[in-house]
C-alpha cells in the first residue's frame, strides 16, 4: 500500500470521525434546547447538562462505581463461560452433521423464544443474586454465539476438509485445525451480537431483583422521578456496547480479509 493511500484512508477517517462528532453535537444542542425552551409538562426530562450533573454527583458518592462494579461482575460470570461453552459446542454440532439436524432446530427455537418471560424462572432456581443474573447473562450468550459458530462451521470451505481428509486428519484435529480458524469471522460476529445481548441481559436482570448494579440504580432512581440519574447508568451501558461493538467489528473485519485471503 503506497504512502498517499495510507494518507487519503487516515484523512477519509478523520473526516468521517469529525462527521460523526458534528452530528452528536447538534442532537446534544437540540435534545437540551428542546428541554429547555419547549417542554414544558411537570415531571422533569433529563438534559445534556443535568444528566453530566448527575454523573459528578454519583461519581463523588462512589454510588455510580459501586454499581458499575457489581454490574460488570455480572457481566463476565455470564460472558466469557458462555462463549467458551458457546464456541465449543457450536463446533461439535456444527461439525456432525447428525447433530446439527437434531440439535440446531431447538437452538434456534429457544432463541427465538421471548427471553424475558423466562426470567422469573431463572430467579426461582438460581435465586437473587448475582449467580442468577450471571445465569440470565450466560443463557443469552451461550444461544447467539453458539448458532454463530455452527453458522460458520457449516460455511467452511469445502477444499480445505478435503485436504484435512486427504492427509487422514482425525475429526477432532479437523475441529481444531480447520473448522475453528475458518470460522473465527463468524465467532467474532456472535460474540459482537452476544455482548450487546448481555448488556441487555444484565439490567434486565437487576431491574428484576433490583438489589445491585447499574440496572438496579435506574430502577430506583426512575421510582423517584429523578431521570437524570437515571440516565446516568444508562449512558455507561451505551458507552460499554460501542466501545465492544467497535473493538470486535474491527476484529471481524480483519479476519474476514484473512478468510476471504485464504
Amino acid at each position: 500500500m503506497s504512502t498517499e493511500t495510507i494518507r487519503l484512508r487516515q484523512r477519509t477517517d478523520w473526516s468521517r470521525l469529525a462527521f460523526i462528532a458534528s452530528v452528536f453535537g447538534i442532537i446534544l444542542l437540540v435534545w437540551q434546547g428542546y428541554v429547555s425552551f419547549i417542554y414544558d409538562r411537570p415531571i422533569p426530562l433529563p438534559t445534556p447538562v443535568s444528566t453530566v450533573e448527575a454523573f459528578i454527583e454519583m461519581s463523588e458518592t462512589g454510588e455510580l462505581w459501586e454499581a458499575a462494579f457489581e454490574s460488570a461482575q455480572v457481566l463476565v460470570l455470564g460472558s466469557i463461560p458462555g462463549i467458551l461453552l458457546g464456541i465449543a459446542l457450536g463446533l461439535v454440532i456444527g461439525g456432525i452433521p447428525p447433530l446439527n439436524t437434531s440439535l440446531a432446530p431447538y437452538v434456534y427455537a429457544f432463541y427465538a423464544t421471548p427471553f424475558p418471560a423466562l426470567i422469573p424462572i431463572f430467579v426461582l432456581v438460581f435465586g437473587l443474586g448475582n449467580t442468577g443474573k450471571a445465569m440470565i447473562v450466560f443463557t443469552l450468550v451461550i444461544t447467539t454465539v453458539l448458532l454463530q459458530t455452527i453458522a460458520g462451521v457449516r460455511n467452511v470451505d469445502a477444499r480445505f476438509l478435503e485436504v484435512a481428509r486427504a492427509f487422514g486428519s482425525p475429526p477432532a484435529r479437523t475441529l481444531l485445525e480447520v473448522h475453528l480458524p475458518a470460522s473465527m469471522s463468524f465467532i467474532v460476529a456472535g460474540i459482537r451480537l452476544a455482548i450487546g445481548r448481555a448488556l441487555v441481559g444484565v439490567v434486565v436482570a437487576e431491574f428484576d431483583t433490583a438489589l445491585s448494579g447499574l440496572g438496579a440504580l435506574i430502577f430506583r432512581y426512575s421510582g423517584r422521578l429523578a431521570l437524570s440519574h437515571a440516565f446516568v447508568p444508562a449512558v455507561v451501558f451505551s458507552i460499554t456496547g460501542i466501545l465492544f461493538y467497535v473493538s470486535l467489528k474491527k476484529a471481524e473485519q480483519s479476519l474476514e480479509k484473512w478468510r476471504q485471503l485464504g
